[in-house]
């Protein structure tokens, strides 16, 4: 079904519930609703749910990619679109959510934008690309997910968050691709996943000579496919949780070859008495074949062999105060002008919904790719060309990138109606980038320092406050030329219903 239809759909869905709802104190003329509930109970056997939330998200931003306060910025880029200094975010979900016998589903619609005369009356979809914030303009489905079971396994299909190491480092995959999933448990103590993600499903007409379209019917092969086993074994308080995973990135996707990985690792967290450990480890194997080399007809083939960790060890002393240690070491490559990528990169890095270092507003989350970092993740796997690429948000992480030590602490509690978060960080290199064919002098990136603070003003509506930097160190000023302080500051106001 197209996207203008479910909107259609849900609207009247919407507006017959409303209608429901105002006419309620006649129980013959709409039979099932619920007033208070904000549930209507639909007919043939489906519990049927309406939900809701507006995100109105106020951000200022300084410094964020070019770290030179005596210029004009550059720009950066959120869930909204594009945006430098001051601008207004919102997002807007409208949901509904069905329970039946052996099966269920959620579907979200969503509108996030920048606030603007563009955005706010009319979509910009017929000038895509034209407008400074022009993402997420559409009001269509951003998440949708249908399941049935079976026999003891659950079928579910759609496009929702489905992850590989949420629960620990997010090193290795988290986002709402398009997904089919198998899954199934014995008792409390296991349960498992066989995923399939359909990233990129596309054969694009060919480029013989890398600058022309060829008309003549010919195809490349422009899918990427990725398949993920997970199993979790929980023990003695702890999650035990193998996985493996194998990424089909077939030539075509960003018009850089073809790329065949094989991730293998594991995650383990939970509690015991005050401790809370948090691990994970992954690695990874495999080739990339016929790569363009730095957009040039040149190609070549690499092998691919890295991998990567995270540890945090959270001690949950007292409502109030909970402090926590842990880091990041992400392979880098120590040499990009040679066949092996040995820099890591996931299918997507998802770091900032991970539950220790995690944090949305966070400096190092958003897009910095100054420092080659994309949305979400931490590391600077777009750093070191486009040639080597097997991985990433929009397939742009690169094999050749420098890799990433991060050693950090915070703490979070709740002090009267106030929850708080707050964290600092030291951040290397863990090989030194290349500039302009030379490799450069320092590998320190720098501090970061975070500070969130939440509270609810009724149980549907909440304000919270976040502020986040970085102070560059000797390795950013080596490879941007400056190292003024980068930072960012947002309150957010939020209705859920």
């Amino acid at each position: 079904m197209k996207k203008s239809y479910l909107a259609i759909m849900v609207s009247v869905i919407f507006i017959l519930a409303s209608v429901a709802v105002s006419f309620a104190g006649s129980a013959d003329v709409v039979p099932g609703v619920k007033i208070g509930a904000g549930t209507v109970k639909a007919h043939k056997g489906v519990d049927l749910t309406l939900f809701g939330s507006n995100r109105f998200i106020p951000t200022y931003c300084k410094n964020m990619n070019d770290f030179d306060s005596s210029k004009q910025d550059w720009t950066t880029l959120d869930e909204g679109g594009w945006g430098a200094g001051f601008f207004v975010r919102n997002e807007l979900r409208l949901g509904f959510a069905g329970v039946g016998e052996n099966f269920g589903f959620r579907v979200i619609l969503e509108n996030d934008i920048h606030y603007s005369k563009a955005n706010g009356d009319r979509n910009t979809y017929g000038d895509y690309g034209q407008k400074t914030s022009d993402f997420g303009g559409e009001f269509s489905v951003e998440r949708s997910k249908f399941w049935y079971d079976f026999c003891g396994v659950r079928f579910t299909t759609g496009w929702d968050v489905t992850w590989a190491d949420l629960k620990t480092g997010g090193l290795l995959y988290g986002d709402d691709h398009p997904f089919i999933m198998l899954s199934g448990k014995a008792g409390d103590m296991f349960d498992w996943q066989l995923n399939m993600l359909l990233i990129n499903d596309a054969d694009d007409l060919e480029y013989p000579d890398h600058t022309h379209i060829d008309l003549s019917g010919k195809y490349r092969d422009a899918d990427w496919y990725a398949y993920i086993a997970k199993a979790n074994f929980k023990v003695a308080g702890l999650t035990i949780s193998p996985f493996a995973c194998f990424s089909d990135m077939r030539k075509g996707v960003q018009g850089h070859g073809n790329s065949q990985a094989y991730y293998g690792g594991l995650e383990v967290y939970g509690k015991h008495g005050i401790l809370q450990p948090s691990f994970e480890i992954v690695g990874v194997t495999g080739t990339i074949n016929d790569a363009y080399m730095s957009g040039t007809p040149q190609q070549d083939d690499y092998d691919i062999s890295s991998f990567a960790a995270f540890g945090a060890l959270k001690f949950a002393l007292m409502p109030e105060f909970n402090p926590y240690i842990g880091g990041y070491y992400v392979q880098g490559d120590d040499d990009p002008t040679d066949d092996d990528a040995e820099g890591f990169v996931g299918i997507t890095n998802i770091t900032r919904y991970t539950p220790t270092f995690g944090m949305e507003g966070g400096y190092m989350y958003e897009h910095i790719y100054g420092l080659g970092s994309p949305l979400y993740a931490l590391t600077p796997e777009r750093l070191g060309g486009k040639a080597a690429r097997y991985g990433g948000i929009g397939a742009g992480g690169t094999g050749d990138n420098p890799g990433l030590i991060y050693v950090g602490m915070g703490a979070t509690g709740k002090v009267s109606e106030i929850s708080y978060k707050v964290q600092t960080a030291y951040l290397w290199f863990e090989e030194k980038p290349y500039k302009n064919g030379d490799e450069i002098s320092n590998d320190e990136i720098g501090w970061t320092v975070d500070a969130q603070a939440k509270y609810a003003l009724n149980s549907n509506v909440s304000l919270s406050y976040t502020i986040s930097g970085l102070l560059p160190d000797d390795g950013v000023k080596d490879l941007k030329g400056d190292d003024d302080l980068a930072w960012i500051t947002r309150a957010e106001l939020v209705w859920k219903w």
